[in-house]
């Protein structure tokens, strides 16, 4: 999905109905993602299943021609759980999230045939326990540990006839597959200023994560005369390192009447870490275009303003803005994640009835179209055009 980078949209219909302004105020299981500290406001258990669908598209014209993305349609499922425990104040929780993540799929035969694959994925799913508690009468303290899974998927169409020495024959494709852990922490705080204001501070450890995996080769020729060809394994080993950011947020919430609440985030996120990807495709190194791929990526700043609308004792209305800097600059950015500075409009409702909640949110971006005029491949020099929309639906339990 287009995000900053390859960070994840907000978890959760009711957290990005307001995604501008969602680390201050919390009235879901949901705030173990946004902000654990705000468990402690919790006063019933939940079960709370989120899933968004994104839609989105880029358009290439440039040096290399032209060019669409196909599969436009993504799903991201999540699910919390809270609980408060005997202890006054002392709330505990469990979520299963996909924060980080990316996949992109271009034509075969378009611009970028043998110049970039065609197809990549990166899933990643974090197992996050999570427990917020009381500092007083006006603070409360959360803390989570994030157990990460995570997988990698790289396609891209080779052509062998440049290995064989020989025109006619057909290409073939390289794979390169991987999966692999990382562990993280996250703490956050949350200070009640008065009755009806408050400041929070959250923070999202760095991590790593080391894929292990193996290249494939399909469509490999059986060329006699073609010695650059005949020495080549069917398949190898395959590790690479993802290094993820640390993100620092900061939120502000007021309630200005019984009914309507606004909030104010910033975030600061540490995508420098990511400043290269080193690939070991074993005795398959030789078919790589560079065994390090330099990225040097910049720290970035979301920024964002979101509000609630109690409408009736059973209906909520929200909305929020957020504007999202993309961390890829020119010089590294490539068809496989075509980043831009965007700016996020979202809407949604959300519903209770005794022990049920669903909630709607909906999200139209709009993206700075990125011209490329220098870049460390000349194939990747052009104009990207990119275009998002999400829909996400939530359902909880209260019991």
């Amino acid at each position: 999905v287009h995000a900053s980078g390859f960070r994840n949209p907000p978890e959760g219909a009711s957290s990005l109905g307001r995604a501008g302004g969602r680390i201050a105020f919390a009235d879901d299981a949901s705030a173990i993602s946004a902000n654990p500290a705000n468990l402690a406001d919790l006063k019933e258990k939940q079960i709370m299943v989120s899933l968004t669908a994104a839609h989105s598209e880029t358009d290439y014209k440039g040096a290399s021609g032209s060019g669409s993305t196909r599969e436009p349609w993504k799903l991201l499922p999540n699910a919390f759980l809270a609980w408060p425990t005997k202890h006054e104040g002392v709330v505990a929780g469990l979520g299963v999230t996909t924060p980080f993540g990316q996949s992109m799929e271009w034509e075969q035969d378009g611009p970028f045939r043998y110049t970039a694959p065609y197809f990549v994925e990166m899933r990643l799913v974090d197992f996050r326990p999570a427990v917020a508690f009381p500092l007083g009468e006006h603070f409360t303290f959360g803390v989570a540990a994030d157990v990460m899974w995570s997988d990698l998927d790289f396609r891209q169409v080779y052509p062998w006839s440049v290995l064989a020495g020989n025109p006619a024959v057909p290409d073939g494709e390289v794979r390169l597959t991987g999966e692999g852990q990382g562990l993280g922490g996250s703490a956050a705080l949350a200070w009640k200023i008065t009755s009806r204001q408050r400041l929070a501070l959250t923070y999202r450890s760095p991590f790593n994560v080391d894929y292990s995996g193996d290249t494939e080769l399909k469509g490999l020729p059986a060329v006699a005369g073609g010695p650059a060809a005949a020495g080549l394994p069917g398949s190898s080993d395959f590790d690479t390192t993802i290094r993820f950011p640390a993100v620092w947020g900061l939120g502000y919430g007021i309630e200005l009447t019984d009914k309507i609440r606004l909030g104010a985030d910033v975030e600061w996120v540490e995508f420098s870490r990511y400043d290269r990807l080193d690939l070991d495709a074993g005795a398959l190194s030789r078919l790589l275009p560079a065994e390090t791929i330099r990225q040097d990526w910049k720290d970035v700043w979301t920024l964002g303003v979101g509000m609630d609308w109690k409408l009736t004792e059973c209906t909520v209305l929200r909305a929020g803005y957020t504007f999202l800097e993309s961390p890829i600059p020119d010089e590294t950015l490539a068809p496989t994640l075509p980043d831009a500075d965007r700016h996020a409009v979202s809407l949604g409702v959300g519903f209770r009835k005794a022990r049920h909640a669903l909630d709607l949110a909906y999200v139209w971006s709009h993206y700075d179209d990125r011209d490329v005029r220098a870049n460390q491949n000349p194939a990747y020099v052009g104009r990207y055009e990119n275009e998002a929309s999400m829909l996400a639906l939530s359902y909880g339990c209260f019991f």
